[in-house]
């Protein structure tokens, strides 16, 4: 049996069980580090292949709980990368097709699924948690659960892929600039950025301007339309760069290549800020798949 998290801040020991099911992760970070990820609770918004391998990583690193947030239904693109929903599931919502396969992944874990879309929480919400991880949200919830999660004190990650593109913003409570001053510029169709920047940044500054515009991603039904769209917004950015041909064509769904190596990070990097061990310096990363490199920013 799991062990249950202490009330009042008491300390919290593993069980024998949990010491041999975590063995491997205590030797590598040590046992308090481990009883730390042993009491905390991580809300993850949006299950789609990005969510699903996020969720994986952290329930086997042997989290308290996690809460599975989607109010949307299985669709055809999950098939590209969402794992963790069964091809003979029947359950049509999401995060409640994940549950099951997430919750083999590891016992000790409690895992469970919330299907209340996040714009119709207030900003209490989030006080519930000691981390929240928000994908594919609109870049206006992004902001508002930035701005929540700093007044509660909790920990923040967004990430989101695009095709084989995907990055994630990090405020951890460090003096690094919030997610709407990172991104200031999708609120209109033009913004002064004050420095040159990376073709990363810029691509996915033309990605959320494009989802603020149309409710959606781009999709693959309308991919040649949804391309020039996102050069024309791009060239409205003061300061970007002409983006080669082939960073656009592979922009839609989420494919499994990109979501294992952002989601990998993220859960990373989460499980680093959890155990007091977090990147301080920088609150951007971003994964070039055509240069195919994953690099940290600061903003």
């Amino acid at each position: 049996m799991a062990t249950e998290v202490a009330e009042n801040g008491g300390d919290v020991q593993l069980t024998a069980d949990e010491r041999k099911v975590y063995d491997r992760q205590i030797r590598l970070w040590g046992y308090d580090a481990q009883k730390k990820l042993r009491t905390s609770k991580v809300l993850l918004i949006g299950l789609q292949g990005l969510g699903a391998e996020i969720a994986k990583n952290l329930i086997l690193s042997g989290i308290h709980s996690i809460t599975l947030k989607d109010h949307t239904d299985v669709s055809i693109l999950d098939t590209c990368s969402q794992f963790l929903i069964g091809h003979d599931s029947q359950e049509r919502n999401r995060a409640k097709a994940s549950v099951v396969a997430a919750q083999k992944l590891n016992p000790n874990v409690v895992v469970t699924a919330d299907t209340t879309p996040i714009d119709e929480n207030d900003e209490n919400f989030v006080k519930s948690f000691d981390v929240v991880i928000a994908t594919e949200c609109s870049p206006t919830i992004y902001e508002k659960l930035n701005k929540h999660c700093k007044q509660a004190n909790v920990k923040l990650f967004i990430a989101d892929v695009y095709g084989l593109f995907g990055y994630m913003f990090q405020d951890i409570g460090f003096n690094l600039s919030t997610y709407d001053t990172v991104f200031p510029n999708y609120r209109t169709s033009s913004s002064e950025i004050e420095c040159k920047r990376e073709i990363a940044y810029y691509l996915t500054s033309s990605l959320l301007m494009f989802y603020c515009f149309f409710k959606r991603k781009p999709n693959p039904e309308t991919c040649e339309e949804d391309i020039d769209e996102l050069k024309s917004i791009i060239s409205s950015l003061e300061g970007a760069s002409e983006i080669p041909d082939e960073y656009y064509s592979e922009l839609f769904c989420q494919l499994s290549p990109a979501t294992s190596i952002v989601g990998a990070m993220v859960a990373q990097t989460a499980t680093n800020a959890i155990m007091g061990k977090s990147l301080k310096n920088y609150n951007l990363y971003f994964y070039d798949h055509i240069n195919h490199q994953g690099k940290f920013e600061k903003y």
